[in-house]
């Protein structure tokens, strides 16, 4: 074990709270992560009048590390090395669907810094769905699945002229449960208090392919968290959204 390890192992020992305690461990071994944060200082004193309000969340895995500027802008930054494939498919799935999409993609842009791609989003202020409590989801849960379904349907049936590089096969056509698909919906969307979708985020996996698996994975996500029926409502509001639309 490295001696960054071992002191960030005798220094988290004495930090209580687990969450405080993962989020300075992770800095104290990722030397990176000072450098990005003076990155975003820097671009706030450039850009946008200094900073009035930072915040700092890790994903799932600690993998990346997400800067929140001002309630104004997002900056995502990888912990990981070889990320830079994932930041330019991002920005080009995207650019594709918001021109396509009934629901919002925020804005992004990939700044370079030294041997760094950074993204960073324009902010949409909203809630994930697992900040509702499961009992107002689940008494709602129709009215999720039809927004969801629309977006499914049109996303998965439209085929952009220059993504189609992106697909396994070019003469592969949209079907039932197939095509373009957002590839993590269990909490990569926010929603307005009233449960109106108004964005959905966190695109990086996105691809043209059977929904099937990664729905599962999302019905897992949802289940285990206490929603309970929404997978059920979302597949029967797609399957009657697509065959009434196919009959046209």
């Amino acid at each position: 074990m490295g001696f960054r390890r071992v002191l960030s192992n005798v220094i988290c020992g004495f930090i209580p709270n687990k969450k405080v305690r993962s989020k300075v461990r992770i800095v104290l071994n990722n030397p990176s992560v000072r450098r990005y944060i003076k990155f975003v200082r820097r671009w706030a004193d450039e850009n946008c009048g200094g900073v009035k309000k930072l915040s700092i969340e890790f994903g799932v895995g600690c993998h990346n590390m997400v800067v929140l500027l001002n309630n104004m802008h997002v900056f995502k930054f990888s912990l990981l090395p070889g990320r830079e494939a994932r930041a330019y498919h991002e920005e080009r799935v995207v650019n594709a669907f918001r021109k396509i999409s009934p629901i919002h993609f925020p804005e992004m842009e990939l700044i370079k810094i030294e041997d760094t791609v950074v993204r960073r989003y324009e902010y949409v202020a909203g809630k994930m769905l697992t900040d509702f409590s499961p009992s107002y989801i689940n008494k709602n849960r129709v009215k999720i699945a039809k927004q969801l379904a629309g977006f499914l349907y049109c996303i998965g049936c439209s085929d952009p002229v220059e993504l189609r590089d992106l697909k396994p096969d070019l003469r592969t056509k949209p079907g039932f449960l197939y095509g373009w698909f957002h590839d993590d919906i269990g909490n990569n969307f926010m929603l307005d208090d009233n449960l109106n979708i108004i964005a959905f985020i966190d695109c990086e996996n996105m691809k043209f392919c059977d929904f099937k698996e990664s729905l599962a994975n999302s019905e897992h996500f949802w289940d285990k968290n206490g929603i309970r029926g929404l997978m059920i409502e979302l597949l029967s509001e797609y399957t009657k959204l697509y065959y009434s639309k196919q009959k046209k």
